[in-house]
């Protein structure tokens, strides 16, 4: 059962709190990067990963039903993901627990067979629509702080966007406050969500922006 917290931090971060946001941030990424890091070795692409998990989140939190677990929604996505990045590999990979990106399981264990060479191509085309997308967003994010001269949040969005930082990593190197840090990551978060949007991107590009939430 979800928790009167959890259904209260919803309701704020719909409100466009960023204090719940950071607080959202604080209490999943650790988590979601560990998981992430049990499957794919790669430090860098496990922080891609989780951030656009957030992403897909946020693009979402609106229409969110806050009875519904964030711990399992987040999850559920960032399983999905984990998925399409081994499969744009080729490799085959045991799912031992399958879930939509509502965080609902799907049935028994399964095994995921290597692909044949069409879906490896069709995995790194969907992959390089992805980066495409999100590179177009952040040059335009960039470049909106250039004209602000907002240098401060250009600087924190490079450290946890290109470097792939935590919020507490970001703060501590730029010497601020993790709330400043978690302000800016919303901004950001939510400029580049609303110019993807904009980009009338194939549903299969981002699907969490499109899908209908169920009830099951």
């Amino acid at each position: 059962m979800v928790s009167l917290d959890e259904r209260l931090l919803v309701k704020k971060i719909q409100e466009g709190d960023q204090q719940a946001w950071n607080e959202l941030v604080l209490r999943y990424e650790g988590r979601l990067t560990n998981y992430a890091q049990g499957k794919i070795k790669d430090h860098s692409t496990c922080q891609d990963l989780v951030q656009e998990s957030f992403l897909g989140f946020l693009s979402k939190i609106t229409n969110f039903d806050a009875s519904r677990s964030i711990q399992s929604y987040l999850f559920g996505i960032l399983s999905n993901k984990i998925a399409d990045f081994l499969r744009s590999l080729g490799k085959s990979k045991i799912v031992e627990n399958p879930v939509d990106s509502s965080g609902n399981h799907k049935g028994n264990p399964f095994i995921d067979p290597a692909m044949g060479a069409s879906t490896w191509y069709r995995g790194d085309e969907k992959k390089k629509l992805e980066n495409d997308a999100l590179t177009k967003c952040l040059v335009l994010l960039i470049n909106d702080f250039i004209k602000k001269k907002d240098y401060l949040k250009l600087k924190t969005i490079e450290l946890l966007f290109v470097n792939g930082l935590s919020n507490k990593e970001a703060a501590t190197i730029l010497g601020i406050n993790n709330k400043v840090v978690a302000s800016h990551r919303f901004f950001a978060t939510n400029f580049i969500i609303e110019n993807l949007k904009k980009l009338n991107l194939s549903h299969e590009v981002f699907p969490e922006f499109y899908e209908q939430d169920t009830e099951t």
